[in-house]
C-alpha cells in the first residue's frame, strides 16, 4: 500500500474518531451539563442525540429521577434529655445540575452534604418532642416538618427532598448512664455559666466601686485644698493685719516663734555668731547680754 492509501485510511479514522467524540446521547432519566476548558457552557435537559466540539468540550451527566439515600444512624436527644437512636433514608432530586456539580462534582460528596443536612433536621425536630410524640401516631407529622427543614438546607446545593422517612427510633443500649452524664456535663456547664457571670457582675460592681472611691475622694481632695487654701489666706491677711498694726510686737511674736522651734528640743547645738540678729533680743540696748 502507497504512502497516499496509509495516509487516506489515517484521515478516514480521524475523522470517525472525532464524529464519534462530537456526538452524545442524553437518556430521557438524565441531565448534562456542557464544559469547554473547564468553563460551563450549556445545560442539556432535552432527551436524544446532542453534538459537542471533540477534544474540547466535556459532558457530565446527572440522574434526572428521584432518587433513595439510606442515612446512616444519627444520636438525637429529645425533649426529656434521653438519648435515641434514629435510622432514616431520603428521597431526593437533582433540579439544577450546575449548582450540584459546584457543590458536589461527584455523587459521593453531594450523598454527604445531604446526609448531614437530613441528620441535623432530625436532631432539630427530635430536640423539642418527647419519646412519646416521636413513637406515637405523629411520626408523620414529625418525618414532614425534617423533610421541610433539611429541604431548605440542601437547596443551596441544587437538590430537592422529596420524602424523609424514619425507619426505626431506638434507645441505645445504658441508655440511663449516657443519659445521666449528659445531665452532669450539662448541668456542669449551666453551673460555669453562672459562675462566669457571678464573676463578671463581681467585677463590674468592684470596678465601679473603685471608680466611686476616687471620684469621692478627688472631691475631698478638691475641697481640701480650696479649705487650705481659705485658710492660707486668711491666716495670711490676719498676720498682715497684726504686722500693720504693732511691728515691733509681731517681730517679737514672730521671734519667739523661731526660738521655740530652733531650741525647743533636747541637746541642741547651735554655732552662731554673738552678734547676730537671731540673739538681738538676749542683749540690752547697750549691747550687753542680758
Amino acid at each position: 500500500m502507497n504512502k497516499s492509501g496509509i495516509a487516506g485510511i489515517v484521515i478516514v479514522a480521524v475523522g470517525l474518531i472525532s464524529l464519534v467524540q462530537s456526538m452524545y446521547i442524553v437518556d430521557e432519566r438524565e441531565q448534562a451539563l456542557v464544559f469547554q476548558l473547564g468553563k460551563f457552557i450549556d445545560e442539556e435537559k432535552e432527551a436524544g442525540l446532542h453534538f459537542k466540539i471533540p477534544f474540547v468540550q466535556q459532558v457530565i451527566k446527572m440522574e434526572k429521577r428521584i432518587m433513595s439515600m439510606d442515612n446512616p444512624p444519627t444520636e438525637a436527644l429529645e425533649a426529656e434529655q434521653r438519648k435515641l437512636l434514629v435510622d432514616s433514608f431520603t428521597r431526593y432530586r437533582i433540579v439544577d445540575p450546575l449548582t450540584r456539580f459546584q457543590a458536589a462534582p461527584d455523587d459521593r460528596l453531594a450523598e454527604s452534604l445531604l446526609s448531614q443536612a437530613v441528620n441535623s433536621a432530625v436532631k432539630e425536630v427530635i430536640a423539642q418532642q418527647t419519646m412519646q410524640a416521636v413513637v406515637s401516631g405523629q411520626r408523620l407529622e414529625l418525618m414532614e416538618r425534617i423533610r421541610s427543614i433539611a429541604d431548605v438546607k440542601v437547596q443551596r446545593y441544587g437538590m430537592e427532598i422529596v420524602d424523609v422517612r424514619l425507619k426505626r427510633v431506638d434507645l441505645p443500649l445504658q441508655n440511663s448512664q449516657a443519659i445521666f452524664r449528659r445531665m452532669e456535663s450539662e448541668r456542669q456547664r449551666e453551673a460555669a455559666e453562672e459562675r462566669a457571670k457571678g464573676n463578671r457582675d463581681a467585677i463590674k460592681i468592684r470596678a465601679d466601686a473603685d471608680r466611686q472611691v476616687a471620684v469621692l475622694v478627688a472631691n475631698a481632695e478638691k475641697k481640701a485644698q480650696i479649705i487650705r487654701g481659705e485658710a492660707d489666706g486668711t491666716a495670711s491677711k490676719i498676720f498682715a493685719d497684726a504686722y500693720g498694726k504693732d511691728v515691733e510686737f509681731f517681730e517679737f511674736y514672730r521671734a519667739m516663734q523661731a526660738y521655740r522651734k530652733a531650741l525647743g528640743k533636747d541637746n541642741t547645738t547651735m554655732v552662731l555668731s554673738p552678734d547676730s540678729d537671731f540673739f538681738k533680743l538676749f542683749v540690752n540696748s547697750d549691747g550687753k547680754k542680758k
